[in-house]
């Protein structure tokens, strides 16, 4: 049993998760499907061949249904044409025939997620939204939408979902959530107006379902047309669960929707941007709760459920409590896309783990491809083939590269071998696995350390073979990491002691007053200070040479390990007065 999963534990509990589901007039070939999401693969605006090799894969490995990341359907500075597509004019038709072709004939659905950034928007000259407002992120002010604006807008919804149709896709998810123009109308706490778009719950939904309309008569009855909704904005006076169950009810009584897919967040606000797509140690499938709150509110519409899936298992869960009909899985595809085949094999010991780095998503944010700490090449997959002649290979070095190394090579035909000089695998990721916000990384491990037996690798801990020279193999690889240096050892006059962040780890414990000295910003000081306050030190302190504490470390990851360095107690500055000392060197 995958340990998030309260339910599901075996192959034939798990069948329900493959059965055919019906949604409008299309039917999934199972009930887990792929997100919207940015795989950051465009080309110029358009699906390119990367992007759709991207889909092409995930449509062969059996999802249920695919959506593009948010697609934009007038120019805007929110999306950037080469990560990301636009469905701005004729140019994208073309490009979703291919993407379209490219799932179909591997017995998949595509659909495009449409999108207006609204107060979201940055980078132009004219940011509109439902009233004057301010986003935390972008420092950009928001206007009032005029009514032409809101027939413009609609238009341009119709004109899109034209595009999507004549492009061969098989639908549209017009999103509601995280903040852009739709969900602002429907927000209680960013559309102050007072006119016919404005005020109570149902004008309030005016434009909304303005724009659902016009996307519904440009695809005709025989494609599907979903909703994504923010059941909650994670901020004081936006929308909440009760709120959201009024809009799901409002939308599916128009007639023209086929599911709803429930998410939450404001991406207008730094917090609520974050916690929609929160790391590890945020609880498994976090938001159940509010598709449950949609399906109780909708029980004859097809209800999704997103959010920290991990494994099929917790999605067979989801599904059999009721709190869903559909879930998606966008990070564990990422981690692994033959995700869905290897469960249904009975498997499951064989699916690379996701365990919440958020690697993906920091990428994503700083507008590179999305890659994964256990699958690096998701967006540039490789077949890896036997060279002739090629028959024995060996890796010096058990920490991830070399576990990876040896996984890698033993599944194309060579027999391995493992040199490790400890006594442990896993090198410096089973020290930081340790801090209590990070053990979920110890899947990881565990995970490899299947995989090496499986393939039959041969290990060989407390081996300190000190290079290739002797060793007999076709294939050589060395992995044997950095190591920490100390040419900044702090200067002191003998009355604090200094460590080193490895002590740390291995288990000196320091009871008193602790200085972390940090460097190099990211997370190292942060998981060392945590580390500390585990293991039982009074008080500790960082103290950076960076403009804030974790500097250069993507905002999903830093905004949350901020919060609980806040929760320890945990204080940025310069501590006074005598105390012992912990010097952090990554």
């Amino acid at each position: 049993m995958e340990t998030e999963a309260t339910g599901a534990s075996s192959t034939s509990d798990l069948n329900a998760i493959y059965q055919p589901f019906k949604v409008g007039p299309r039917t999934l070939r199972c009930r887990v499907y792929v997100p919207a999401h940015q795989p950051a693969l465009a080309d110029n605006g358009v699906p390119g061949p990367r992007y759709v090799a991207y889909h092409r894969r995930l449509a062969k490995a059996g999802v249920g249904m695919q959506i593009t990341g948010a697609t934009p359907i007038l120019p805007s500075g929110l999306w950037r044409p080469d990560r990301s597509l636009l469905n701005v004019d004729e140019t994208i038709v073309p490009g979703y025939q291919r993407l379209s072709d490219a799932v179909h004939a591997n017995g998949g659905l595509m659909l495009a997620q449409l999108a207006h950034a609204g107060p979201t928007d940055e980078g132009v000259d004219d940011v509109i939204g439902p009233s004057w407002g301010l986003s935390e992120l972008s420092g950009e002010v928001s206007r009032p939408a005029t009514e032409s604006d809101i027939q413009r807008i609609v238009a341009a919804y119709g004109a899109a979902a034209d595009r999507c149709r004549r492009g061969g896709l098989d639908g549209v998810e017009v999103t509601m959530a995280h903040g852009l123009l739709l969900a602002a109308f429907l927000s209680p706490k960013a559309n102050r107006r007072t006119d016919q778009f404005g005020g109570a719950p149902d004008t309030r939904a005016e434009l909304p379902l303005r724009a659902l309309a016009e996307v519904r008569r440009a695809l005709g009855p025989d494609r599907i047309v979903g909703v994504r909704l923010c059941a909650d904005e994670m901020i004081p006076g936006g929308v909440n669960p009760q709120d959201a169950a009024v809009i799901a009810r409002r939308l599916a009584d128009t007639g023209q929707i086929d599911y709803i897919s429930v998410i939450a967040g404001d991406n207008t606000h730094r917090l609520p941007r974050i916690k929609h797509w929160p790391p590890t140690p945020a609880p498994h499938g976090l938001f159940r709760s509010l598709s449950r709150v949609v399906k109780d509110a909708v029980p004859d519409l097809p209800v999704c459920c997103v959010g920290r899936v991990t494994s099929v298992a917790l999605a067979a869960e989801i599904i059999a409590s009721g709190d869903a009909d559909l879930v998606g899985m966008v990070r564990a595809h990422i981690a692994d896309p033959e995700l869905l085949p290897k469960s249904r094999a009975g498997r499951i010991a064989e699916v690379t783990p996701c365990v919440g780095a958020n690697d993906c998503i920091n990428l994503s944010l700083n507008h590179q491809s999305v890659s994964c700490i256990v699958n690096p090449q998701i967006t540039q997959p490789t077949d890896t083939e036997l060279v002739p002649g090629e028959h024995s290979a060996v890796v010096i070095g058990a920490g991830p590269a070399g576990l990876e190394s040896a996984r890698r090579l033993a599944s194309i035909g060579l027999r391995t071998t493992l040199f490790e000089r400890s006594g442990e695998l896993g090198g410096l990721l089973r020290l930081w696995a340790q801090v209590p916000a990070y053990r979920e990384y110890s899947r990881l491990l565990g995970w490899w350390q299947n995989e090496l037996n499986r393939l039959g690798v041969v290990v060989q801990t407390n081996t300190d073979v000190g290079g290739s020279e002797g060793l007999n193999a076709d294939v050589f690889i060395v992995a044997t990491g950095g190591r920490q240096h100390d040419e900044t050892a702090i200067t002191t006059d003998g009355s604090v002691q200094t460590a080193s962040p490895d002590e740390v780890l291995r288990g000196r414990r320091i009871p008193g007053r602790v200085v972390v000295y940090d460097e190099l910003g990211r997370r190292d000081s942060i998981m060392l200070a945590e580390a500390l306050i585990d293991s039982g030190s009074a008080q500790v302190t960082i103290v950076t040479s960076k403009v804030h504490i974790g500097e250069g470390e993507g905002i999903t990851t830093l905004y949350p390990a901020l919060e609980r360095l806040d929760n320890l107690g945990v204080s940025p500055g310069i501590s006074s007065g005598e105390g012992r000392g912990v010097r952090g060197v990554s």
